[in-house]
């Protein structure tokens, strides 16, 4: 008997292990597989100016909440009035009140809490980091937007001047951002001046340094 509850304890305690690798390990590949879905999102903006002859922008936020849970939208959109400006709305097909193109949108929940997925910011599972976009601020209310040109330019909608650098969106796990899942890792989104887009793994070090990795 004594032997028998020795070896139930072992398998206990191996399921126990064995399951907390495997969740983390299955939240690692949603996160990688999220971060490419994004990439794709925000890449078909160039192909869909081609297809559609109308410039496209893409947006971030702002954060929407009709209940709950509320979600964090990711929007490719398409200038439909062609007057360079996005809409404060847009619909499929456009309409006199929404006169821009919804072409595609992709959803994160931002429900804080343990309806949250993922995180826009390593740092605050409320906040977004982001460089060079229309709006820098780590505000979930603000949107952020990007305009690609008929030449394949980048363009900031405030200044309507094509972007000095790479524009950054960071991308990763609210298990990362309360250190459940380790190692820290996040997605660096970056659109190019001359529009391509590029996603970069990033692991965080003991230094504590964010250290690219491949895959």
């Amino acid at each position: 008997m004594v032997e028998l509850l020795l070896v139930i304890v072992i398998i206990g305690v191996v399921f126990v292990i064995g399951g907390g690798e495997i969740a983390r390990a299955w939240k690692r590949q949603k996160l990688q597989s999220a971060s490419g879905d994004i990439r794709v999102l925000f890449q078909r903006a160039y192909s869909e100016v081609q297809r559609r002859g109308m410039s496209t922008f893409i947006q971030v936020g702002p954060v929407v909440t009709p209940g709950a849970p509320s979600y964090m939208p990711l929007y490719l959109v398409g200038d439909a009035d062609q007057n360079g400006v996005l809409a404060a709305c847009f619909a499929n097909p456009p309409t006199v009140a929404c006169p821009d193109l919804l072409i595609a949108e992709y959803d994160i929940k931002a429900t804080v809490g343990a309806g949250q997925e993922f995180s826009l910011s390593e740092l605050d599972v409320t906040q977004v980091k982001s460089t060079l976009w229309s709006d820098n601020s780590t505000s979930w209310g603000n949107p952020r937007v990007l305009m690609c040109d008929f030449q394949g330019r980048a363009i900031d909608t405030l200044s309507g001047r094509q972007i000095a650098g790479p524009a950054t969106l960071v991308f990763t796990h609210v298990s990362v951002v309360n250190q459940a899942l380790m190692p820290p890792t996040r997605f660096v989104v970056s659109i190019n001046p001359v529009w391509s887009v590029r996603v970069v793994k990033q692991i965080r070090d003991s230094t504590p340094k964010w250290v690219n990795q491949n895959g």
